[in-house]
């Protein structure tokens, strides 16, 4: 019975990070990252209010943190947000935002 209780509850996890998360097919936004270890730039394959996921070969740890600019292609728009890593994956990281800068 409790094994079922965590599917479901990682089930509806799930469900709600990925609610309001804008997935890009075409061309992908480009974050400018800095950490403590450096600089890079990753292309962003999904952004929602709380987070992002970047493309990346970097290695990171849980809670690192994390300072990026992230500038839209289709309007050249550009946000600069803090956050930390929330997950990893070999395709790259998942960012929950903290701060937003204009």
């Amino acid at each position: 019975m409790s094994i079922f209780f965590i599917r479901k509850e990682r089930a509806r996890n799930i469900e709600e990070r990925n609610s309001g998360r804008k997935r890009f097919t075409q061309i992908l936004p480009t974050a400018h990252c800095q950490t403590w270890d450096g600089d890079f730039r990753a292309p962003v394959s999904n952004i929602s209010s709380s987070g992002a996921f970047i493309k990346t070969s970097q290695r990171f740890f849980i809670g690192q943190e994390i300072a990026m600019k992230i500038t839209f292609p289709a309007t050249m728009e550009t946000h600069r947000v803090t956050g930390e890593i929330a997950r990893t994956t070999p395709l790259g990281a998942g960012v929950k935002f903290k701060v937003f800068f204009k």
